[in-house]
């Protein structure tokens, strides 16, 4: 559909058009009336010689009203002889001047000009109004409906997505530590601990122990918690684990990890003490290869408590790791055992 403004350009054009058409039309009539009521101008015969009298000066030529006529009109009106009475013979009629510039012509000009500038702005503005397209009877394209601009939605703090860990994985199953670098938001008031522990027996052999020396770190924040556990193992002969394997003589047997996130990792918190429990599948990380399982489940115990009054919300940290009826200790080093509350 074409917009209202150009409709409206347009009758207002026919009507400023129809307007100064009868203006002109009238001027011109009332011109051509005038002239044809004026008398034409009859060539008056010459009388014959009249006797000697005082001769009547000749007007000067000018415009054509720019002598008075009234005296020698009331003296010889129309239709009379020239010869009636004994008076003086009619002035003759002065040749007419040339003529000066007509006021009907100077209007109708100007008008005309008038009616060309009404014209250009009436269709520039209708041009505008099409969008460019000054033509009547040309159609203004209609855009191209716009989908609405999508809303920005304020942004939400999602739940931390864990992959879960299989609770019985088989040896050399791939998918493991997949986890290793994780951790969960700890929000305003949540924990981030770790802990240096001393020697623990893994498995019992008939020459000997696996043995090993872990380590442990967890982040518990917004109802999530992950643990992430590093088992350094070795291979010694007696029943128990020595405080320094390698001057006991023992083997290094290798490093298995183990990540465990909620729900598979239990977490119970009495203000700012925290107790850990669950399943731990370990993996290894060989040379060149992925991250692979080991088949090797450890179920493990875990307490932390700061060993002293927080000082800008962190303490050393101490507790003991569980496994069975074995048991580790952490080891009094601040810079391997810490805790930090938010908040």
């Amino acid at each position: 559909m074409d917009s209202p403004a150009p409709v409206a350009a347009w009758v207002v054009l026919a009507v400023a058009l129809l307007a100064l058409g009868a203006v002109a039309a009238g001027l011109l009539l009332g011109r051509r009336g005038r002239a044809a009521a004026e008398p034409e101008a009859q060539p008056e015969a010459q009388p014959e010689a009249e006797p000697a009298g005082p001769e009547t000066p000749a007007r000067p030529a000018g415009r054509r009203w720019a002598q008075d006529d009234l005296p020698g009109f009331l003296e010889s009106p129309p239709g009379t002889p020239a010869t009636v009475g004994p008076g003086p013979p009619p002035p003759p009629v002065p040749a007419p001047g040339p003529a000066g510039p007509d006021p009907a012509g100077r209007t109708v000009a100007g008008l005309a000009v008038a009616a060309l500038a009404l014209v250009a702005v009436l269709a520039a503005v209708a041009g505008v109004a099409r969008g460019g397209d000054a033509l009547p009877g040309a159609h203004a394209t209609a855009p191209e409906p716009r989908a609405p601009a999508p809303t920005a939605t304020p942004p939400t703090t999602a739940p931390t997505e864990l992959p879960p860990v299989p609770a019985d994985p088989l040896p050399g199953e791939r998918g493991a530590g997949a986890l290793a670098t994780r951790s969960v938001p700890l929000g305003d008031d949540g924990v981030t601990a770790r802990l240096a522990l001393g020697g623990l027996v893994l498995e019992r052999r008939a020459v000997g122990v696996t043995v090993a020396y872990p380590s442990v770190s967890v982040t518990v924040g917004e109802g999530e918690a992950l643990a992430h556990v590093l088992l350094p193992t070795w291979n010694c002969l007696g029943g128990t684990a020595p405080a320094d394997p390698a001057a006991a003589g023992c083997t290094p047997a290798g490093v298995e990890y183990a990540d465990l996130p909620t729900p598979a990792l239990e977490v119970t918190r009495d203000g700012d003490a925290l107790r850990l429990t669950g399943r731990f599948p370990t993996y290894t990380r060989p040379s060149g290869t992925p991250p692979t399982y080991t088949g090797r489940v450890y179920p493990l115990s875990v307490t932390v408590v700061p060993a002293g009054p927080l000082r800008d919300g962190q303490a050393r940290a101490e507790g003991a790791l569980f496994l069975g009826t074995d048991r580790a200790e952490s080891l009094p080093d601040p810079a391997l055992s810490r805790i930090r509350v938010a908040g």
